[in-house]
């Protein structure tokens, strides 16, 4: 892939258009809603957006939406962006659309699976808060019917019958019973991105007090937890006193603090709005944007007229980035599924062979990934069943992004790894699949290995 180069304004002329294929899987998931419950479910999304973004006008940064109803807000990204692109966010698009595109462009497809009808409004309905799981679980169903299973059913829990699996797949000769599971990021990881933050907030409100603009780069050696709360802030304020370039390093961590240049983001500002709270932002007030980084940015701007979650001007700014290094941080965040297949196991029945899918969303870079990659591959090896004819677990593992590529909104790297349980001879249910991106043309590989290229989807 070639460099990303960030001198770029996006064009004025057609943006009128609109995604059809994401306003079909739309359309289809707010059917199963009455619509004036779903207009008002739509309308709360909207007003905690919009005060979340007068907040962040203000110099405060907090959640954009109400997780109760997380089904509510994804389906508020995805006909946004589908249309008017009034109410859409960085996060919100790369986390949302994708997926649903995919739903989108196979609707068809995926309607022949038998119960999906009612999966989709379970999510709509009683599993408001938690739409991924479902989603994800749609998603498999479609690939094995993409790949040429001729019968795939979900299969109806029913209360006081004991545990079933997601669904059955049929073929000529064939069946198995599948399982899914779709992992959230990290809790650990959330936990430490907020005490970066909180690490952070010191120096936005030093480099206020002085009208300084600096841009601060840090790497941790230890787990952020164990850094002083003024660690961070006595380095950064001995280097604006010293007006010093120098790097520092120390067993706690290696830094460095730099002036803002403002060339880049005047020359775009000149000609164009930025949205305000994202990675273009960033990038052009850094001169770049390490997507495996965390980032904390705080900054004096003026909102343009009629967009106001976009930039006019920015006139002071402060951008602390932080990655994670420290060996103990990085076995915490590459959890890996012995426990989670341990659990779904017990949902597979013993008449027929089984498999598990499991959806790992991961942002925190490549040495997390390919540690739990090969944590994973060690318990699957070692793994016994207990009721069950387990023989094989997928693992789906997305990487997000919301991208400063010129003319690209979102973006997302997936890669699957298929682990053996024990030793057998049965063959792979679902050889060479993926579940979002697209499949022809696809390069083999894992995104953590630097001379391959693991499967990538971008619009």
């Amino acid at each position: 892939m070639k460099a990303n180069i960030p001198d770029w304004t996006a064009p004025r002329a057609n943006q009128d258009w609109r995604d059809d294929e994401l306003m079909l899987a739309v359309a289809w998931l707010k059917s199963f809603v009455p619509r004036k419950e779903m207009e008002q479910r739509l309308d709360v999304a909207k007003t905690n957006l919009l005060a979340a973004q007068d907040r962040m006008r203000a110099g405060i940064v907090g959640p954009l939406f109400d997780p109760v109803d997380t089904a509510a807000w994804y389906i508020l990204q995805a006909e946004t962006f589908a249309t008017d692109r009034a109410l859409w966010t960085p996060e919100g698009t790369m986390r949302v659309v994708p997926f649903l595109t995919r739903i989108g462009k196979e609707l068809k497809l995926l309607l022949s699976v038998k119960g999906v009808e009612e999966r989709a409004a379970r999510m709509m309905l009683q599993e408001r808060r938690q739409p991924d799981s479902s989603i994800f679980e749609m998603l498999v169903a479609l690939a094995y019917r993409r790949r040429g299973w001729s019968r795939v059913e979900f299969v109806t829990e029913t209360p006081g019958g004991g545990r079933t699996p997601d669904m059955h797949v049929f073929r000529t000769g064939s069946r198995w019973a599948a399982e899914c599971k779709r992992l959230v990021p990290s809790t650990y990881a959330a936990r430490e991105k907020s005490w970066g933050t909180k690490l952070a907030q010191p120096i936005h409100q030093l480099c206020l007090e002085l009208g300084v603009s600096v841009i601060v780069e840090v790497k941790y050696h230890v787990e952020l937890i164990e850094v002083a709360d003024d660690y961070l802030l006595q380095h950064v304020r001995s280097a604006i006193e010293r007006r010093s370039l120098a790097p520092w390093k120390d067993e706690v961590g290696t830094g460095r603090v730099r002036p803002i240049d403002w060339t880049l983001l005047r020359r775009i500002l000149a000609k164009d709005y930025v949205y305000f709270d994202g990675s273009r932002m960033i990038e052009l007030l850094a001169g770049q944007y390490v997507h495996t980084a965390d980032h904390s940015m705080v900054a004096k701007w003026r909102p343009a007229p009629l967009r106001p979650t976009y930039a006019d001007a920015v006139y002071q700014a402060s951008v602390v980035s932080w990655i994670s290094e420290s060996d103990a941080a990085v076995r915490q965040k590459a959890r890996h599924f012995r426990s989670i297949i341990a659990n779904a196991e017990q949902q597979l029945p013993s008449d027929r062979p089984g498999v598990i899918h499991v959806g790992i969303e991961s942002s925190a870079g490549a040495e997390v990934d390919f540690a739990r990659h090969f944590f994973n591959t060690m318990q699957a090896r070692t793994f016994a069943p207990a009721t069950s004819r387990l023989r094989w677990v997928y693992a789906n593992y997305f990487v997000p992004e919301a991208t400063t590529r010129e003319n690209k909104t979102w973006a997302i790297t997936e890669t699957m790894v298929p682990y053996k349980i024990g030793h057998h001879r049965t063959p792979w249910p679902l050889p060479g699949h993926m579940l979002v991106s697209p499949e022809d043309g696809s390069e083999s590989g894992v995104h953590w290995h630097p001379k391959r290229d693991a499967a990538a989807n971008s619009q």
